[in-house]
């Protein structure tokens, strides 16, 4: 079964759209799936009625309101075999989820991403937008030995059992590369393979990114990750 996790934070006008697009794509190839949206902790529109109407499991974010913790209470409460992280807002294609089933089935690889910046694939966002996605992904590359163009979009395919596995710190977007790296430490050999898409614009609402906290979080991350690579690489050679 394929879990579909979708962390919202006031995207109920989105949903609307979103979740019976999902149902479409995944009834077409007859597949076994679940949708789970992940909301606040507290209800701030009527994301719990949508979900209801239009067959969604409801699920309040556990112990904060940050993405990290949708993250992790969706990676907790997902049954699937397979869980698909996607945004809320519109800006990934439910269609690509049929391409990662594919990928991950046929070619035997841990983790499926869908990239930006691999051949094919496209971002509509400004300019400041991609220099600093290009920035934060050449760095995130060359620090961690990441084999992969696009370390940091969220539209992915994992198996269960491997993120369950993890100890997820990061409260922030930073969350998305902690999982990468920590895959690539504690699975050998550790596969992971991108597949093109196009990210759009938000279909209603704002951004909840706070681009201060972007990247105070960012540089926080990766202190803390070279530390947690520099650990086992050390207990590794015991």
């Amino acid at each position: 079964m394929i879990s579909i996790v979708l962390p919202a934070y006031q995207e109920e006008k989105n949903l609307v759209n979103i979740i019976p697009r999902i149902h479409k794509v995944m009834k077409s190839r007859n597949l076994e799936y679940e949708i789970l949206v992940v909301d606040t902790m507290e209800p701030m529109d009527d994301t719990k009625a949508v979900c209801e109407k239009f067959k969604a499991r409801y699920i309040p974010r556990e112990n904060g309101n940050l993405y990290g913790d949708a993250i992790r209470t969706g990676f907790d409460k997902a049954d699937g075999d397979y869980i698909v992280i996607m945004d809320a807002d519109g800006s990934h294609d439910p269609k690509e989820i049929l391409k990662f089933y594919k990928v991950i089935q046929n070619k035997k690889v841990d983790l499926v991403i869908g990239s930006r910046y691999c051949r094919g694939g496209y971002t509509d966002n400004n300019f400041i937008l991609k220099f600093m996605s290009w920035a934060l992904n050449v760095t995130y590359r060359i620090l961690f030995s990441l084999k992969v163009k696009d370390v940091s979009d969220s539209f992915r395919m994992y198996r269960a059992d491997q993120v369950k596995a993890l100890k997820l710190e990061c409260d922030n977007f930073d969350i998305v590369e902690e999982i990468l790296i920590k895959l690539s430490l504690y699975n050998k050999p550790f596969i992971a393979y991108e597949v093109p898409i196009s990210f759009n614009k938000r279909a209603e609402g704002e951004s909840k990114r706070d681009l201060g906290k972007f990247i105070l979080s960012y540089l926080k991350t990766i202190k803390r990750l070279m530390k947690i690579r520099k650990d086992y690489k050390k207990s590794s050679r015991r």
